[in-house]
């Protein structure tokens, strides 16, 4: 049975800092500037919620309120926050012709951050669906060259940390694969490993981190491998360089390393902004993750011009091959849209997509067309 899906995530209330990785090129940084995460992503931090979020991101700011928003500080020792999403979305059934609209929860999350002391914290973030793995770990911050350590369950640092789980370079379409074995790399949603990751930087703009965690590429098992040998656990690396010109043009290179068993996994990742436009990139390769002969190739290119303060344009492309060796198959993404933050906690994201598939026996898919609404705090 054939099926013409228009995909329209409707509802996507958001409190995560939206890992987002051309913010951080934008501003010259790292994605810490906003995270509390020392590798990005999730809760964001004091300079996130009160003046990137604030006066920096939307339409709206906070001289025009007439109620300063919560930024989640409970005290000086608790952070709090939240992310709650719900989607939908039309598919239109060519043999009747009728409109299938289911709506169903995605996320329902709670963040707590809790620094008791200076250079010392604890992070967990608890799933309320109970869907998806949980997440926390203890930073120590301590360490000479602005070192830190962290212990607990987290996504080890790999490439670009996207907050599209959908993303060929991530997770990619887990169950729409449109006749491929898989459509993405292995950094889907339901993947938690438990880790230990630490980092520092050792010069100006250059940021080293390295880490060990349990396996979560051969195995779907999330538990704490108490039967795990060394040669079983995940080892990642990770080396980004940042460097401004002249105060508007800001650059970020970053290289990154994964290996599991017979798994190798290679990123080249990064970043170009100059005034209103900007320009993000990966290209990933992962060596006999499939199957134990195939090396996978991923891209990603992500173009956006900020048309004024709160409204962006967005061009994207993306590449999946699950075997560069043969010719049996690969997707490719086209995406247009436009985001709007007309105030804090708001976001709108419009775009529509379009894939096409190479060497293989099906029609290419029809265009999608995606409205999402985020709200954070």
């Amino acid at each position: 049975m054939m099926n013409k899906t228009l995909f329209i995530p409707l509802i996507f209330i958001i409190n995560i800092a939206f890992t987002i990785p051309r913010y951080a090129v934008e501003n010259g940084a790292s994605c810490n500037l906003c995270h509390v995460n020392p590798t990005g992503g999730g809760l964001r931090n004091d300079y996130g919620n009160t003046l990137f979020a604030l006066d920096e991101l939307p339409m709206r700011t906070s001289e025009s309120l007439e109620k300063e928003p919560w930024d989640g500080f409970v005290n000086e020792y608790f952070q709090m926050g939240g992310d709650l999403r719900v989607q939908s979305y039309v598919t239109e059934n060519i043999d009747d012709g009728e409109y299938r609209f289911p709506i169903f929860p995605m996320q329902a999350d709670i963040y707590g951050y809790f620094t008791p002391s200076d250079n010392l914290s604890l992070f967990t973030r608890i799933n309320l669906s109970g869907t998806m793995p949980n997440e926390f770990w203890l930073l120590i911050a301590d360490f000479p060259a602005d070192g830190w350590l962290k212990v607990g369950r987290s996504v080890p640092d790999f490439g670009l940390k996207l907050d599209d789980h959908t993303a060929y370079i991530r997770g990619g379409s887990i169950r729409a694969t449109h006749g491929l074995v898989k459509e993405g790399l292995f950094f889907t949603p339901d993947k938690m490993p438990s880790l230990l990751e630490f980092g520092f930087k050792p010069a100006n703009g250059l940021r080293l981190t390295a880490g060990v965690s349990n396996r979560f590429i051969s195995s779907g098992d999330q538990s704490y491998g108490f039967n795990d040998q060394l040669t079983d656990k995940t080892f990642t690396a990770k080396a980004s360089y940042i460097k401004s010109y002249f105060e508007i043009v800001h650059t970020n290179l970053m290289i990154s390393y994964l290996t599991e068993s017979v798994v190798d996994a290679y990123a080249l990742s990064g970043g170009l902004s100059a005034g209103p436009l900007s320009w993000t990139f990966e290209l990933s390769q992962a060596d006999n993750w499939i199957t134990e002969t195939e090396s996978s190739l991923a891209l990603y290119h992500e173009l956006a011009y900020t048309l004024k303060q709160g409204i962006d344009l967005i061009g994207k492309y993306e590449f999946f091959d699950p075997d560069q060796d043969i010719s049996n198959g690969s997707v490719q993404r086209f995406t247009a849209g436009i985001e709007i933050f007309p105030r804090y906690g708001l976001q709108y994201i419009i775009q529509t997509r379009l894939i096409q598939l190479e060497n293989l026996n099906a029609d290419d898919p029809s265009a999608e067309f995606l409205f999402q609404l985020h709200y954070w705090f």
